[in-house]
């Protein structure tokens, strides 16, 4: 059976460590998790310092290796075996400060772990007695908030006035996500005690339930609408949940959610980056997505 593999990202010292800690105290207990950290270090302190106060196990990647193309073979074979050890119910990957947040789910499409896991909930922290201080690298940050779930707003207490600028632009890059205040990483998980029910009516623990799998386009062609709504439909019922930003024809970038055939596509400020559209679902065969994309952006 796949199981969900949880993304937290955020620039350095945004608190991505306070908050995995408090993940794990308050959800720890019920789950059998196993934690992913990748620095750029090659001495891992955040691992060390989690590693005194919690019971888990962790696979540590140093140097950024996962963002490595010479190395990402490597990491995916070291992923499938301690997923074949451990067999947690639940992966929590805390990325590097400068990680590309699509660079990771794009891993779930690799021949050895598509059928293991499949993206859950992306989390960007954000460092708000920092933030106008990153305008350097105000593009990587950004680019962590928009592919986020949930954008958890750290360090509250140290500002001097109202976050509300701050909660401004971070909306005007991603106003769908969730955004939660928080002080040392602490927010409200109950909503995450639960694995989400994809197949209603049947039991999240029977041996029939289908696996779900990962795939993720990124393009930086530009398609219509309608080319797009027809792409959407080769998955059939095998698609579960869609979510990201793609680029239309006419220069405009639109915003697509949905969950199985409930999809609603969303105009947006237009956007730099490329699209970036992450599928979850039960895909077999060999297909390859990214190119039939690619083909439908010529129609």
């Amino acid at each position: 059976m796949s199981i969900p593999l949880h993304l937290v990202t955020g620039f350095f010292g945004s608190g991505k460590t306070s908050f995995l800690k408090h993940y794990l105290s308050v959800l720890g207990k019920s789950q059998k998790i196993a934690v992913i950290q990748n620095e750029f270090s090659s001495v891992n302190m955040d691992g060390k310092e989690l590693s005194l106060t919690d019971n888990y196990q962790i696979l540590e990647v140093n140097n950024g290796s996962v963002f490595c193309v010479c190395l990402l073979g490597s990491f995916i074979n070291s992923l499938a075996a301690f997923i074949d050890e451990i067999q947690p119910e639940v992966l929590i990957m805390e990325a590097s400060g400068m990680s590309d947040p699509i660079g990771v789910a794009q891993i779930f499409q690799a021949e050895k772990i598509k059928k293991k896991v499949y993206l859950g909930h992306v989390w960007s922290v954000i460092d708000a007695h920092n933030f106008f201080k990153t305008t350097a690298l105000r593009n990587r940050v950004n680019h962590q908030i928009r592919i986020a779930d949930t954008v958890i707003l750290n360090k509250v207490d140290l500002l001097e006035s109202s976050g509300s600028q701050i909660i401004d632009e971070i909306k005007k890059v991603n106003p769908f996500a969730q955004l939660l205040e928080s002080t040392f990483g602490k927010i409200d998980l109950s909503d995450l005690k639960k694995r989400p029910n994809f197949f209603p009516g049947s039991s999240q623990n029977s041996d029939g339930r289908p696996d779900l799998n990962s795939i993720v386009i990124k393009s930086n062609r530009e398609i219509g609408e309608k080319p797009l709504s027809e792409f959407l439909k080769l998955f059939g019922d095998n698609l579960i949940r869609c979510k990201g930003f793609v680029k239309v024809k006419s220069s405009k970038t639109i915003f697509v959610q949905g969950v199985f055939d409930d999809l609603k596509f969303e105009e947006v400020p237009t956007i730099s980056e490329p699209t970036e559209l992450v599928l979850i679902g039960t895909f077999t065969g060999s297909d390859n997505y990214q190119t039939r994309f690619d083909e439908f952006c010529k129609l």
